[in-house]
């Protein structure tokens, strides 16, 4: 097992790789952007879902996901961090990058992880609301809703997350309880996901029934940019739409889908669709953070 010390110097090496595409700039083109602002600082969570599997009954099995929250305070961005370093590279390269370039990095930061977290959560952006983008295969949608208070409920218990000391809270959100660890050192009001509002980073996040935990392994200051790109594809809907047209594309089974289809998949468990990274093989059932 790799130690915590050694995961978290190996996180920070590749965030010190990362900023370095962007020393010759920090802002992005302002034609391929719907905004963007200047952060102050990013954490990287480690995301674990304990999903059952769908061919038992009392059986789960864990699925890991490396995500990035992107804060300054203010405005914030919760992606995938694979999504964060493919972007880094083709917004940021002193040079054009080729289709054939980018084909290849989507397969290499893609295809070819065992779990990408699809969703790009940004809490304020607009003012009092919470975007978030996401995909359904093959087509890329965007919605917004309230950004509404969440009610706390403070707790003297502590426990140190990636060596900081943290106090408890508790809440209900999104149809589940949810205990969380933040860290009054930071004095960012910010989390993981949708998650924010107590005074202090929150760098631990767990529902009550332990099926979706967030967990911070590296926190840096930063001058990188939040941002949403344009995407004229893009399909505007609801919260309600997209969830429940969510829920029906992930209860299909897509193996026998592609079986039914003659496709030769080559041994493996993902393809790329339209840029879009799509799961043959799902052993676990579809477990959504709201209910």
């Amino acid at each position: 097992m790799i130690k915590k010390q050694t995961l978290l110097g190996f996180l920070l090496f590749l965030l010190v790789v990362v900023q370095s595409l962007f020393a010759q700039t920090n802002k992005l083109d302002a034609k391929v952007v719907v905004f963007q602002e200047k952060a102050l600082l990013e954490c990287i969570y480690n995301y674990t879902i304990d999903a059952p599997l769908k061919d038992s009954i009392d059986k789960t099995q864990k699925e890991v996901y490396t995500t990035i929250l992107q804060t300054n305070g203010s405005v914030s961005k919760f992606w995938d961090w694979n999504s964060f370093k493919k972007d880094s590279i083709i917004y940021f390269s002193k040079e054009n990058i080729s289709t054939d370039s980018i084909r290849k990095l989507n397969s290499k930061y893609h295809n070819r992880v065992k779990n990408l977290f699809t969703s790009t959560v940004f809490k304020n952006y607009p003012n009092m609301k919470i975007t978030v983008t996401d995909n359904i295969i093959p087509d890329d949608y965007i919605y917004q809703e309230n950004k509404v208070d969440i009610n706390w409920i403070l707790n003297d218990d502590t426990l140190t997350v990636c060596e900081y000391l943290c106090n408890k809270a508790i809440c209900s959100f999104g149809g589940r309880e949810w205990m969380v660890w933040y860290a009054p050192e930071i004095t960012i009001s910010d989390g993981p996901w949708k998650l924010y509002g107590l005074p202090g980073l929150i760098l631990k996040a767990e529902d009550s029934t332990s099926t979706h935990i967030f967990e911070a392994v590296a926190i840096r200051k930063s001058e990188r940019p939040i941002y949403l790109e344009m995407n004229s594809t893009r399909y505007e809907t609801t919260k309600k739409q997209f969830e429940k047209k969510k829920y029906e594309f992930e209860s299909l089974d897509p193996k026998e889908i592609f079986d039914a289809s003659n496709m030769d998949l080559k041994g493996s468990t993902t393809i790329l669709i339209d840029g879009h990274r799509f799961v043959v093989v799902k052993p676990n059932k579809y477990c959504p953070l709201e209910l």
